[in-house]
């Protein structure tokens, strides 16, 4: 575990990796372990993907189902060792245009702030161009109830409103398809 005096830091790549030691600081529990795109596979398989990148995958539980289901794709996660790729979700070392669909489930909060309109530009580079790439997406709207040395896990607290427009300047957002946790939609084209 990292030093409960340690001060957070300025520079943004500091701040990164002192998120990134929060996880690995959990990483004999459970956390990450809930599937919180469970309630979603409805709509994904709706929209006949071929192929599914799941950004802060966690334990990569909702892909590792797709691909019961028949679904390719791939998990994403910066911390935990049973994604598919390590990678942060700013920088997915991936191909333009791979995926029919993104998704993120209850893992945008944990961007820093000044994270987010990248990692929202990273999920639209990732999904196929010309109109089809779909997201679904979960966003928890309050504090983390796991803290490590005191702090959070949700940097990004914002209300849903705020990330609807977040949202909204990378895709078109379609409320109502399946559970009202979700947003889903389509990606506008860069």
């Amino acid at each position: 575990m990292s030093d409960p005096h340690e001060t957070i830091p300025v520079d943004l790549e500091a701040r990164r990796e002192h998120e990134r030691k929060k996880y690995l600081a959990l990483a004999g529990s459970t956390y990450g372990s809930t599937n919180h795109g469970r309630h979603a596979y409805s709509i994904v398989q709706a929209f006949k993907p071929r192929f599914v990148v799941d950004f802060g995958c966690g334990r990569n539980f909702f892909i590792q189902h797709l691909r019961r289901q028949g679904i390719d794709g791939l998990g994403v996660d910066f911390a935990f060792p049973e994604a598919d790729i390590v990678a942060p979700m700013h920088r997915v070392p991936v191909s333009a245009g791979i995926a029919d669909v993104v998704t993120a489930f209850d893992a945008l909060e944990h961007l820093l702030p000044e994270e987010v309109d990248e990692v929202l530009d990273e999920m639209r580079r990732v999904a196929v161009r010309g109109g089809g790439g779909r997201f679904v997406l979960s966003i928890c709207t309050r504090e983390s109830k796991t803290k490590v040395n005191g702090e959070g896990l949700h940097p990004t607290v914002k209300p849903r409103g705020w990330w609807l427009e977040r949202v909204g300047r990378v895709g078109t957002v379609r409320l109502g398809l399946g559970a009202p946790r979700y947003i889903a939609g389509v990606f506008n084209d860069a």
